[in-house]
C-alpha cells in the first residue's frame, strides 16, 4: 500500500516527528508556510480545524493535511493551561518552571494532557481523533525523552514521569497516541465508505445506528439525548447542583458486512472535558463489547 503523504500544520517538529511513528505508513512534513493564523478556537477541537483548513489553502489540496492541538489542563489551575498551553511559556523549561512555581505548595497536583487530531483529505474529506492522559504534576523536572511537559507528568499507574520512561511509552500510551488511534480508526471508516460509495450519513449507516439505539437498554437510555444519525446535538449535563451546557455527538464508523462501530461523544466545560463511548455492535445493533475513554461522564 502506498503510504499516506500528509503535512502537519505547526511549526513544531517534535510533534511532526512523533506523529509520523504514531501514524504507520503516514510519510508527515511539517508545513511550510508563513503568515499563519492565530489560535483563536474557544476548544482543541476548533484550533485543530482551524490550522488543518489553513493547511488545505497552503498546499491546494493537493495531500492530506493535519491540524493538531494539545495542551496541558491541571486542576489547581481550574484547568490552565489547557488551549493556551503553547503560548503559556517557552517551551522546555521555562514553561516548566513557570508551572511548578505556579503550583508550589499545592498540594492538588491532578492533571490531564488533552490532543485533538483533524485531517482533511485532498477530497475535502474531514475526520478526527481524540486523547487524553490522565496523571499528576511531579514536585521537579525528572527524565531526558519527550518534550514539553513530559519531565513533570506522571501518568496514572505510573511512578515515573514521561520523560523518564521514554518515547517506546509515549509511541503506545500518550494523549496524542491515543488520538492518533482513534484518527487511524476514523480514516479507515471513511476509506471503507468511500469505496462503498456512501457517507456518514448514507442510509446504511442510518440503518445501522437505528439498530444500536432500540436494542439494548443502554443504547434506548443514550439514546435520549444523543442524535440517531450521525451529528451533534446540544445537550445538558450535571455536575452536582451544577448544569453544563454541552454537546452529544453521534458517529458511526469501520461498517463492515456484520459488524460496525458506534461512537458517542459527550462534551461539555466549552469542549475541554469530554467522555466518550465506543460500541462495538453486529450490523443488528447487538453490543458485542464497549470502550470508553476521557473523563468521568457527569449525570445527564
Amino acid at each position: 500500500m502506498d503510504r499516506v503523504k500528509a503535512v502537519l500544520c505547526s511549526r513544531n517538529r517534535n510533534k511532526a516527528r512523533e506523529l509520523e511513528h504514531l501514524l504507520p505508513g503516514w510519510s508527515i512534513d511539517p508545513l511550510e508556510a508563513t503568515d499563519w493564523p492565530e489560535e483563536t478556537g474557544a476548544t482543541y477541537l476548533e484550533n485543530a480545524q482551524g490550522k488543518a483548513r489553513f493547511g488545505r489553502d497552503v498546499t491546494g489540496g493537493t495531500v492530506h493535511v493535519l491540524g493538531e492541538d494539545s495542551g496541558i489542563e491541571v486542576a489547581a489551575l481550574g484547568g490552565r493551561p489547557g488551549i493556551e498551553s503553547a503560548r503559556y511559556a517557552p517551551e522546555g523549561a521555562p514553561a516548566i518552571e513557570k508551572l511548578l512555581g505556579e503550583l508550589e505548595g499545592v498540594g492538588d497536583r491532578d492533571a490531564r494532557y488533552v490532543c485533538e487530531l483533524v485531517c482533511i483529505t485532498p477530497a475535502g474529506e474531514e475526520v478526527r481523533g481524540t486523547g487524553t492522559l490522565t496523571g499528576r504534576i511531579a514536585a521537579e523536572s525528572r527524565g531526558s525523552e519527550g518534550f514539553g511537559y513530559d519531565p513533570v507528568f506522571v501518568p496514572d499507574g505510573e511512578e515515573r514521569t514521561v520523560a523518564e520512561l521514554g518515547d517506546a511509552w509515549k509511541a503506545e500510551s500518550s494523549h496524542r497516541a491515543r488520538a492518533a488511534r482513534a484518527l487511524l480508526a476514523a480514516f479507515g471508516a471513511l476509506v471503507l465508505l468511500v469505496a462503498a460509495g456512501c457517507g456518514g450519513s448514507d442510509p446504511t449507516s442510518n440503518r445501522v445506528l437505528a439498530a444500536f439505539f432500540t436494542h439494548g437498554p443502554t443504547a434506548r437510555v443514550l439514546g435520549e439525548r444523543f442524535p440517531h444519525q450521525a451529528g451533534t446535538l446540544k445537550c445538558v449535563l450535571h455536575d452536582g447542583d451544577k448544569e453544563l451546557q454541552a454537546t452529544c455527538a453521534t458517529d458511526v464508523s469501520l461498517v463492515k458486512p456484520t459488524r460496525a462501530v458506534v461512537t458517542l461523544t459527550e462534551a461539555w466545560n466549552h469542549g475541554a472535558s469530554a467522555h466518550t463511548w465506543f460500541f462495538f455492535i453486529k450490523r443488528d445493533g447487538t453490543v458485542e463489547s464497549v470502550v470508553q475513554e476521557g473523563a468521568a461522564a457527569p449525570k445527564p
